[in-house]
């Protein structure tokens, strides 16, 4: 794009002027192509716009150019000569169709990503000397890194989703949620239970550890769980979750540093059943108390023989 960079414009423009400055392009060529750029341009005003407004024909105009200039520099790699051959002896339809299949990779990626990708990304004014192989580069390796964190929340939570999985849309409640899933992994093993699902009994058994040993002992001991977690792991989801830096436990580690309130701020990073949940925080109000009160329930229950009397 040196050249873009240099003269203020477009590399499609630049490699169209240039070439018919030294007559490589005829007047008859230069008309066409401009043809097809206005043609083009209400065709994707048409489908995607409003026509109605003039500043959504120019954006129509920066798509088209956009995609047209994505395409040729794919298929020249910024090789002005070769541009211009390519332009005499396929035209910038050519050109236009080679971006637009750039653009369509990202939905090999995830279909709900192209979705999410609005086609003016791709738009490009004529003063515009941004090299926009880069902006698609980086939107397909952001593509790739969303279709990696979806990919490694199902895996993880396959196992360790205490209820209905129900993916979120927003990438930020998927790694917080992620990370809960990875600490009750931690959690359980502190404890030496092979569950992947805390219960009422195991999550008492976790605070009683917590609160009865000492802080550099837990801690030694969340290092050797996490060590043997992450050994069970294939080798793509541990590389997934390093590079999420999932694997850090910064929040859990931070809990047992402080000792203060463990019990309490230790269940908001756990993933609990809600039946758990409900009853560390009171919320059942006669609901399932984990047989806490049976013989009660059960003398509540039987009928009173003197009422048969």
């Amino acid at each position: 794009m040196t050249i873009a960079k240099l003269r203020n414009h477009p590399f499609l423009l630049l490699v169209l002027k240039d070439g018919e400055n030294d007559g490589y392009f005829t007047a008859e060529f230069i008309r066409k192509t401009k043809q097809q750029l206005i043609d083009m341009s209400l065709r994707i005003a048409s489908d995607n716009l409003s026509i109605i407004y003039a500043d959504q024909i120019k954006k129509g105009c920066e798509i088209v150019l956009g995609m047209s200039n994505l395409g040729l520099l794919e298929l020249c790699d910024n090789d002005t000569e070769q541009a211009k051959a390519i332009l005499k002896t396929h035209g910038v339809v050519y050109c236009f169709r080679a971006g637009w299949a750039k653009y369509a990779q990202l939905k090999t990626i995830s279909a709900s990503y192209f979705d999410s990708i609005s086609i003016f990304s791709y738009a490009l004014a004529i003063n515009d000397t941004s090299d926009i192989r880069l902006m698609h580069a980086a939107l397909v390796n952001e593509g790739y890194q969303s279709a990696k964190l979806l990919q490694v929340y199902k895996t993880i939570a396959a196992s360790y989703c205490a209820s209905t999985i129900l993916i979120d849309s927003d990438e930020e409640v998927l790694k917080f949620e992620l990370q809960r899933f990875l600490n009750s992994a931690i959690a359980l093993l502190l404890i030496d239970s092979d569950k992947k699902i805390f219960t009422h009994s195991l999550y008492q058994e976790l605070t009683t550890y917590l609160l009865s040993t000492e802080k550099e002992r837990v801690l030694i001991n969340i290092e050797r769980c996490i060590i043997s977690f992450t050994e069970k792991l294939s080798r793509l989801t541990k590389s997934d979750l390093q590079a999420l830096a999932l694997l850090d436990f910064t929040e859990l580690k931070g809990i047992i540093h402080q000792q203060e309130n463990i019990a309490v701020y230790i269940q908001e990073i756990l993933e609990l059943p809600i039946t758990v949940a409900n009853e560390l925080n009171g919320d059942f109000d006669g609901g399932y108390d984990f047989h806490a009160d049976d013989e009660d329930d059960i003398a509540y229950l039987r009928p009173d023989a003197s009422s048969h009397q």
